[in-house]
């Protein structure tokens, strides 16, 4: 010890004598010590972080890729890699109806939206928007923080129209008033029951820097978008799919067998399938990804980088 305290005056009296020196050794402490925050920072959010769900090692996502928003004919990188990860509502449908292994299978918009939102006579802000199933919360295995969260019954084409708030949006946007809950709001001019607000600190389903505000049942995009809706054209794909596994079953095996279905589906669209597109669906695809830490293009090309 008498050795390690010379030591140590010995290296503070050079450190006082070479200003110049010691300044340039604390920044590259400083230097090296922020650069090893940031990255562990970015690996943690990145490769790490889990939703903050139930059980977020049950969800798998049915795709592998962010291909967003609105892809018509055949997906993206369908075309090319066969890879497909954004889905049309009835493409959706039809895997959720001859899947079993999933628990729940709900489905998410690919690309969100910035509505018109607002409250009685309040100046109407922007605000991120998403439509989802009536079971995804459910599939996530969330409740509500107020009210309640969506069920099937709000999803249905005769269902009134509702809504959930995130909490972040709540707060920010929304003074906390408590009785926002069950007050109506207007989203591009049409009334809305606002049935719910989200869990603190739940974002969604994805890494990204403008979480959604507010979530709306997918049978309300009629209701929205009139005209110009895509719900029910069976080739306008903008939806993701994410689900709860039954426990014990084999991922790959379940790949393999929704990979099937979906060329089944495909080989169906006389669209898909006029103009020598018939020679594309047998390559056709899917890759079932773990979809508890959250998923968009930043994380998967980031994650394999960081790998590398």
């Amino acid at each position: 010890m008498t050795n390690v305290w010379h030591d140590i005056r010995y290296t503070l009296r050079q450190l006082r004598k070479s200003p110049g020196f010691t300044l340039t050794v604390v920044l590259t402490l400083a230097l090296g010590i922020g650069a090893n925050t940031a990255i562990f920072t970015l690996v943690h959010a990145i490769l790490m972080r889990s939703l903050p769900v139930a059980d977020p090692a049950q969800l798998y996502r049915v795709g592998d890729t962010d291909d967003c928003c609105v892809e018509g004919g055949f997906p993206a990188d369908s075309s090319t890699t066969g890879d497909v990860a954004i889905f049309s509502y009835d493409l959706y449908r039809n895997l959720k109806a001859n899947t079993p292994e999933f628990e729940k299978l709900a489905a998410v918009q690919a690309g969100g939206q910035r509505w018109s939102v607002r409250r009685g006579n309040e100046q109407a802000k922007p605000i991120n928007s998403e439509f989802v199933t009536g079971n995804y919360f459910e599939t996530l295995g969330l409740g509500a923080y107020a009210g309640r969260v969506f069920t099937d019954s709000d999803d249905t084409p005769s269902s009134a129209p509702t809504v959930v708030l995130s909490y972040q949006a709540w707060q920010n946007m929304f003074g906390a008033d408590r009785s926002i809950v069950g007050s109506t709001i207007y989203i591009q001019a049409k009334p809305f029951t606002v049935v719910g607000i989200a869990p603190a600190g739940f974002f969604g389903d994805r890494v990204t820097d403008a979480p959604p505000d507010l979530w709306v049942p997918m049978e309300m995009e009629p209701y929205v978008h009139g005209a110009s809706s895509i719900l029910h054209h069976p080739i306008s794909h903008w939806l993701y799919p994410i689900g709860r596994v039954r426990t014990g079953t084999n991922i790959a095996a379940l790949q393999a067998k929704v990979s099937g279905t979906l060329r089944q589906w495909l080989a169906n669209q006389p669209d898909l399938t006029a103009h020598g597109g018939a020679t594309v669906i047998p390559r056709m695809h899917v890759v079932i990804t773990a979809g508890g830490g959250a998923f968009s293009s930043c994380r998967s090309r980031r994650a394999r980088a960081l790998r590398c």
